[in-house]
């Protein structure tokens, strides 16, 4: 089957497209995605583990709003005309923004559409905006063959707003590397043998994480550095060294650039603990993220936001605690949840790597997927 994904994202740090790809290319599916890349200055096409990627430039984050705007514009015309002219027995839309371009090309072939719904719409939006996008999301909704989302409480929340059928979980679980090669920190970084390293890893989102709050906690707690690996705007990195200086923790706040998808874990299996700081704004309570379970695959115990679906993976899995949970609005549970990670890290980390693997990992996960595709109505249904 020929699987065309479109998606408006940087491919190279996209995990959860890049997973279920490579996913359905292992099942004999030809697959090609469309996305974008920071990196190009022009359209390209690379082949990577049996998935064509077909990638469009896009402004980098340090540009101005103006210009990010404008050159999400041209991104979007090019990526609806690859999406409207290329040949596909299924079309998988990653999210509303290329969802119209998916959906009529869909439509015009007689073709399954799959919608797969990282993000929840109407919790990110508000005023009359939200309404536009509840109908918007609505309108895809109906329209698609099958609905993928990515935890139980996302499932059941986007079913009370749109009904019909529970959409499909694929959670967003990561791929545990062949050759696991742990990325030396402390010599990186030149963090002594005896000290020990916290982990965030992902998007630098300072009015949606508690980053501030974290280095606080970090700041009592002098035998523990603090890593973030992830991406953001020069603008953001500047605050985020800020908020670190503030804390105290200057010499043991270390900021580094992203990774490509395929090193990330390698990078993770460096550090002692990870940290999921989410605070208490519209949509952030049914996350999860995939960045626990990244910690967790790897062997590092964490804690983090005391929200459902990481409750679920930190204290309530069937193996027992693998960390500690924390309110985002009381620091110092912050600094409490630190401390338990201190005092037990070795019996959390005896458990993290068993739970990860045995209920988030990808190599188990995949086959939701599988059957998704497996489930698809024949072409001549539609």
């Amino acid at each position: 089957m020929r699987v065309l994904m479109a998606v408006a994202s940087d491919i190279f740090t996209d995990a959860r497209v890049r997973r279920e790809a490579t996913a359905l290319a292992e099942e004999g599916h030809q697959v090609r995605v469309i996305g974008f890349d920071y990196t190009v200055t022009r359209p390209e096409t690379k082949t990577e583990e049996g998935v064509t990627y077909r990638l469009f430039p896009f402004p980098s984050r340090n540009r101005s709003r103006s210009a990010r705007v404008l050159g999400f514009g041209r991104f979007w015309a090019r990526a609806a005309w690859e999406i409207v002219r290329s040949r596909a027995d299924v079309i998988h839309s990653h999210n509303l923004h290329l969802a119209v371009p998916c959906a009529v090309a869909a439509a015009r072939r007689k073709i399954p559409l799959v919608y797969d719904a990282h993000e929840v719409v109407d919790v990110m939006l508000s005023g009359a905006m939200r309404a536009v996008g509840v109908r918007y999301e609505h309108l895809i909704w109906k329209r698609a063959a099958s609905v993928i989302t990515t935890n139980e409480s996302r499932a059941l929340h986007l079913q009370r707003i749109h009904g019909g059928p529970l959409p499909a979980v694929v959670g967003n679980y990561p791929r545990l590397p062949a050759d696991l090669r742990p990325v030396d920190l402390r010599a990186r970084l030149g963090i002594g043998a005896d000290q020990r390293i916290l982990i965030y890893q992902g998007g630098f989102y300072v009015h949606a994480r508690c980053f501030d709050r974290v280095a606080e906690a970090v700041a009592g707690m002098p035998d523990w550095h603090f890593v973030l690996l992830g991406f953001g705007s020069e603008a953001t990195v500047a605050l985020l060294r800020q908020q670190m200086a503030e804390a105290g923790i200057a010499d043991r706040a270390h900021i580094l650039p992203p990774v490509p998808a395929a090193e990330l874990l390698h990078y993770t299996a460096g550090a002692d603990a990870g940290v999921v700081p989410l605070l208490k704004v519209v949509g952030n309570e049914l996350g999860d993220t995939n960045k626990l379970f990244e910690y967790l695959l790897v062997g590092k115990p964490a804690i983090g936001s005391d929200f459902p679906e990481i409750r679920r993976a930190i204290l309530d899995n069937p193996i027992g605690p693998v960390g500690a949970v924390f309110d985002p609005d009381a620091p110092e549970t912050i600094e409490m949840a630190l401390k338990d990670l201190d005092a037990r890290l070795e019996d959390y980390a005896s458990r993290a790597a068993t739970v990860g693997n045995r209920y988030y990992s990808w190599a188990n996960e995949r086959q939701n997927l599988v059957d998704v595709y497996r489930l698809l109505p024949p072409v001549a249904d539609i």
